[in-house]
This record gives C-alpha cells, sequence and structure tokens, in this order.
C-alpha cells in the first residue's frame, strides 16, 4: 500500500467534487424540459461535444485497465482503446450525423421508430440500461480499489465523495455533465502532460536502456494471443460505441450533423494519444520488477518517481476521470428509464423532479452494488458491453441505413442474441468464440426475421 498525506489528498479531492456540485447547481438554472435535461438544449458545439466524449470514456477502463494489462502483455493492452477509437472513426464516416439527424434521445427508441414495436423498445432499453448500470458499478470498485492502494478503508470518505458525483449529475443532467467534463478534461490533460514533461524525459535514458527495450519487443510479438482473440478484443468495444446509449446521448445532443462528424474523429485521435501514458507507465512497472498485488502499476510507479505532491494531484486527476465517466453512465441509464418507459412513470406533474429522483435511486443502487461486486474490474466491464453488442447491434446498426421496417427482424435479433448470451456465456469455450458465434447468431435471427417478413409481404 503507499501511504500519502491524507489530509492534503482530501483538501484537494473534496474541493474537486464540491465544485463540480457547484457547477452542477449551475448548470440546473437553465434546465426547463426534458429534453434540456437530457440532450443539453441540442447545442453542444465541436469543442463541448469532443470534450464531453472523450471524458466519459476515458475513465478506469483506459487509465487504470490500460495499465494493468500492460503490465501483462505490453503493447497488446491497447487492444480495447484502439477498438474504442475504430468505432469512433466508424462514427465519424456517417453514422455520428445519422444519429443526430434521427430527432430521438435514446438508441432503444430506434426499435419504435424503425421496428414499430413499443415491448421490443422497452425490452432493447432494458438491456441497455443492465450494460450501462454494469459499466457504472465498475467505475466504482475501480475507484474503491484505488482508495485501497492508497491505504483509505474508511467507507464513509468512499461513500461521500459518491454521493456528490450522483448529487451534481442528478441536478442538473446532461448539462452538468458536459460542463463538469469540460473542466475535467482540461485537468486531467494538463496534469498527465506536466507530470510527462517533468518526469518521463529525465527518467527515460535510466528506465528504457536498449535491454530492457529488447525485453519490451519480446513482450510484444511473442504472446499467446492470437489472431481471433485479437478480432474479439478490437471488436466489442468498436461495436459498443456504435450503438451505446451513453456515446449516443452525446451525438443526439449535438448541434450539427457537420459537429458530430468533426467530433466523433477528434475523439479517436485524443483517445488514442492519452492511452499511451497508462500505457508506457504499465510497462514501466513490469521492466522495474513492481510487486502489483496491492496496487494499479500506474499508480505504484508514479507513487516511487514523483514528488508526493504531484503524485496526489495525478490521483486526484485519476478519480476525475473515473467521475466523468460515472456521472456521464449515469446520465445515459436515467433517460433510457425516463424516454423509454415513459408511459410506466407518472410524469404529468414534476417532470423533472421524478426525473432528478429516478437518478438517485439509480446511483445509490450502483453504489450498493459495488460493495458486493466481484473486484475483477475487466470481468464486469467485459459483461457488460457483451450484452447490449450481442443482442442489439445487429438491429440497431441495420436500422442507421435500411428503411423502416416490422418488428419480426428486430425481435429475433435480439432474442437469438440473448438466447447465444445466455448459452454460450457459461459455456468453456473462449470467449472471441462466445462473441463472435453470438453475434453470428443474432445476425442469423435478423435475417430469419427478414425472409419471414418478407415473405408476408407477398401474402
Amino acid at each position: 500500500m503507499i501511504k500519502i498525506n491524507i489530509d492534503l489528498f482530501y483538501y484537494m479531492l473534496f474541493g474537486l467534487v464540491i465544485l463540480y456540485l457547484a457547477v452542477g447547481i449551475w448548470a440546473a438554472r437553465s434546465v426547463r424540459t426534458l429534453e434540456n435535461y437530457f440532450l443539453a438544449h441540442k447545442n453542444l458545439g465541436i469543442i463541448k461535444l469532443t470534450f464531453v466524449i472523450i471524458a466519459s470514456q476515458l475513465g478506469g477502463g483506459i487509465i487504470l485497465g490500460t495499465a494493468y494489462q500492460a503490465y501483462f502483455i505490453g503493447f497488446w493492452s491497447l487492444l480495447y482503446t484502439i477498438g474504442l477509437c475504430c468505432g469512433f472513426l466508424i462514427l465519424g464516416c456517417g453514422i455520428a450525423s445519422r444519429m443526430q439527424s434521427l430527432n430521438i434521445a435514446t438508441t432503444a427508441e430506434i426499435f419504435e421508430t424503425h421496428y414499430k414495436s413499443r415491448p421490443l423498445r422497452m425490452l432493447a432499453a432494458s438491456l441497455s440500461i443492465l450494460s450501462l448500470w454494469g459499466i457504472l458499478v465498475a467505475q466504482m470498485v475501480t475507484s474503491k480499489a484505488l482508495f485501497s492502494g492508497l491505504a483509505i478503508s474508511d467507507p464513509y470518505i468512499f461513500l461521500s465523495c459518491w454521493l456528490f458525483i450522483i448529487v451534481y449529475t442528478m441536478i442538473g443532467g446532461l448539462q452538468s455533465v458536459v460542463l463538469v467534463d469540460l473542466f475535467q478534461i482540461f485537468f486531467i490533460i494538463t496534469v498527465f502532460v506536466f507530470a510527462s514533461k517533468m518526469l518521463i524525459p529525465a527518467k527515460l535514458s535510466f528506465y528504457l536502456t536498449p535491454e530492457k527495450l529488447a525485453y519490451v519487443q519480446h513482450r510484444l510479438f511473442k504472446t499467446n494471443i492470437n489472431l481471433y482473440s485479437v478480432l474479439s478484443a478490437l471488436c466489442i468495444p468498436m461495436l459498443f460505441s456504435l450503438i451505446s446509449q451513453d456515446v449516443g446521448q452525446k451525438f443526439f445532443a449535438a448541434k450539427s450533423k457537420t459537429t458530430a462528424t468533426i467530433s466523433a474523429f477528434l475523439a479517436a485521435i485524443f483517445l488514442m494519444i492519452l492511452a499511451c501514458f497508462p500505457l508506457y507507465f504499465g510497462i514501466l512497472a513490469r521492466l522495474k520488477a513492481i510487486n502489483i498485488a496491492h496496487g494499479n502499476p500506474f499508480v505504484l510507479v508514479l507513487a516511487k518517481i514523483c514528488p508526493e505532491w504531484m503524485f496526489i494531484v495525478i490521483i486526484c486527476a485519476i478519480f476525475a476521470a473515473i467521475m466523468s465517466t460515472a456521472s456521464s453512465l449515469l446520465c445515459a441509464i436515467n433517460s433510457n428509464i425516463v424516454q423509454d418507459f415513459r408511459q410506466y412513470l407518472n410524469l404529468e406533474h414534476n417532470k423533472l423532479f421524478t426525473t432528478k429522483a429516478i437518478a438517485f435511486f439509480v446511483g445509490i443502487s450502483a453504489l450498493i452494488a459495488s460493495f458486493f461486486a466481484s473486484d475483477d474490474i475487466l470481468y464486469i466491464l467485459e459483461q457488460s458491453y457483451r450484452i447490449s453488442v450481442i443482442c442489439l447491434f445487429v438491429p440497431i446498426f441495420v436500422a442507421y441505413f435500411n428503411k423502416p421496417a416490422n418488428s419480426i427482424p428486430g425481435w429475433l435479433s435480439v432474442i437469438f442474441g440473448l438466447f447465444a448470451y445466455n448459452i454460450l456465456n457459461f459455456t468453456a469455450i473462449e470467449s472471441w468464440t462466445k462473441d463472435i458465434g453470438s453475434l453470428l447468431f443474432s445476425l442469423l435471427g435478423f435475417i430469419i426475421g427478414y425472409i419471414i417478413s418478407r415473405y408476408q409481404k407477398k401474402e
């Protein structure tokens, strides 16, 4: 465990969350309708949209997850980020602009507007909620592990921080998320760049000798990772970015098609650059033979080479990144619940109050679950991503480019995908087989449904 000046850390951390709460309260002043709350007035320009996308994706998975995997598999740890960036590049090639023009608030809404089925929309929304909620829990588990690595065992500190995050997201919706993310991404990039300029040049010749570079090369090219595993690791985050409510909500709120397109490309570039920081420190930890039994490689390396004050600032930046992702997820889940299940909610009076109350209870439920969830963050993330991708990718992606259809292809695609997920997920076969097999099964369901619908038309 790492010992730090706890008082200084507390002052800085709670200074951040209180600042964010103040921003949330300020943002809430301009929120009068549900569209304002969930889509930030549909007025996100290129800078705002790009930064809020980056901030929502740059969470515990990319920063701490990449560093952890880099410790074991070197440059292969970038597969997740590469897949995610490929997804945003594809979004920039027409899908993002299509999202902006659909005039919808959730990706699940596609199942009603395109496939003409409200029950199917609610099923899709339920799967989306389950997926995003799991990722939200993973962010909280990540922060708990971060606190534990700093020898902070007081649960009230953990609870207090997350209550602030839940409250500021609840108060202002996407508008507060956007404003907070603008500050957070500026803070994170500034800290990372400043730390790199101070630390890397001075340490580079010492840590990365020719012999050690040869070792890194060996780690890069002499692994047991096969082509199919690589494809699976790339495909899941890539496909998830194309259909996720968390991502879609940002593009639905874009000012124009051009804004959505440019922001998608810029987000891909910046995310790839930022992922190199944890990669570097993860490999560095392995080269220095640092024991990671009680901490993350990224954190442990920084603790050894940073002055204490700088280390605390960097830890706060990491926590800020986790907060950004979590607040975005909470806003997306709330959007799915309120927009897709509106007919079952009493929204005739006090729409915003009810919506905010739902956001609060969703956040609290995830917070409670984080105390019982597995410590294997990557496992939680993988399972959460898979259920959305396998069940929803095919019908949503087809809907982006095809004319409205009846409900049969959508229903069969989701049902076949859900069946395959439940059957293959608990078998002993490799993960890439589960992913590709389940996706193909969902595609098969869609094709069968399409054939049936065409036959019905002829009759």
